[in-house]
């Protein structure tokens, strides 16, 4: 089957999640990709996009990455491989969007070889959680009775949490999570989902880095808390897996969890583990996605090249999220 004629293009966005009340799209219709497409549809007559990573309601994105679909026939005189072009048309897309939600920004636009994917070209995907540990109990109490401005301005940005958290046994149940393992215990799969494959899902990842550091607030200094930051590094992710490695590792911070839990969960994998435990998921407002991670090379000679959904049919015949 000829490929179609097709311009590809990987743009470069942050967002603040708690603007948004998801970030794929055909949910509510006011998602993160929701804006992004209104925004391109003032350039674009036709065209496709795909998320490179899709997070949860509630997460944030410091640097991710959506690829863009064009269809030669609907492309600009001016194309978008000359730089001052391509700011030209971001400012114009910020513009747009900043009147409608001032929550999300575009970063960069540009052009990737049509055997680019988005999600199966990245080299590594880099998260970070955010952890607020309150100085003392007095503190804790009086600040959930009548929370700070302090409080405010963390609220939607990180796990605030009572004193007591001790990063050194956090940071021994990160080294547990080292190297490659079958994480189907962390990955959200329903039992309604389980009935309807066809295939099984692969669940085994492989976590380059998982490591507690000292951080710092979001907007103001302050004595109220202690920050730490879990940064957790891997090629790929299974749905809510870092929010659920989030508990494990705060709990045993604090001391809550055994020390044959984490073990056992790897063990034992099968998605209903996790809550048969007595486990409860990780807020999402502390995680960001910091960065996803290409080899620059990828973008001009793909290695394996991918044919792709857009390549094959027709642009209405294609699910707008598909990658």
């Amino acid at each position: 089957m000829p490929l179609a004629p097709v311009r590809r293009y990987l743009l470069w966005m942050r967002y603040d999640g708690s603007r948004f009340p998801e970030m794929a799209k055909g949910g509510s219709k006011f998602g993160v990709l929701d804006l992004t497409d209104a925004a391109l549809s003032t350039t674009f007559p036709e065209f496709n996009i795909g998320p490179s990573s899709r997070t949860d309601a509630g997460v944030h994105a410091l640097r991710s990455a959506v690829l863009v679909n064009v269809p030669e026939a609907s492309m600009l005189k001016n194309d978008l491989c000359m730089v001052d072009i391509r700011q030209k048309y971001l400012n114009k897309w910020n513009a747009i969007i900043k009147e409608a939600n001032d929550g999300m920004e575009l970063l960069d636009i540009h052009p990737v070889s049509r055997g680019f994917c988005a999600r199966k070209s990245i080299a590594y995907r880099r998260y970070v959680y955010r952890l607020a540990v309150v100085r003392s109990t007095d503190l804790w109490e009086r600040l959930r009775e009548k929370p700070s401005p302090i409080c405010f301005s963390e609220r939607n940005y990180c796990w605030r949490l009572p004193p007591g958290f001790d990063h050194r046994n956090a940071q021994q149940a990160c080294n547990l999570f080292h190297g490659t393992h079958n994480m189907a215990s962390f990955f959200k799969h329903s039992k309604r989902e389980r009935r309807k494959d066809i295939e099984t899902p692969t669940t085994t990842r492989t976590i380059f880095m998982v490591s507690v550091d000292q951080g710092g607030p979001y907007s103001i200094d302050n004595d109220i808390y202690d920050y730490y930051n879990v940064t957790i590094v891997s090629p790929a992710y299974l749905r809510e897996q870092i929010r659920r490695m989030m508990a494990l590792i705060v709990g045993s911070g604090y001391g809550n969890v055994p020390n044959d839990m984490i073990p056992w969960l790897l063990n034992n994998p099968h998605p209903h583990n996790f809550f048969e435990r007595g486990l409860h998921i990780a807020p999402p407002q502390g995680l960001f996605l910091a960065d996803v991670v290409y080899d620059r090379r990828m973008f001009e000679n793909p290695v394996p090249s991918y044919v792709q959904g857009w390549d094959l049919a027709s642009f209405d015949e294609v699910d707008s999220d598909y990658n």
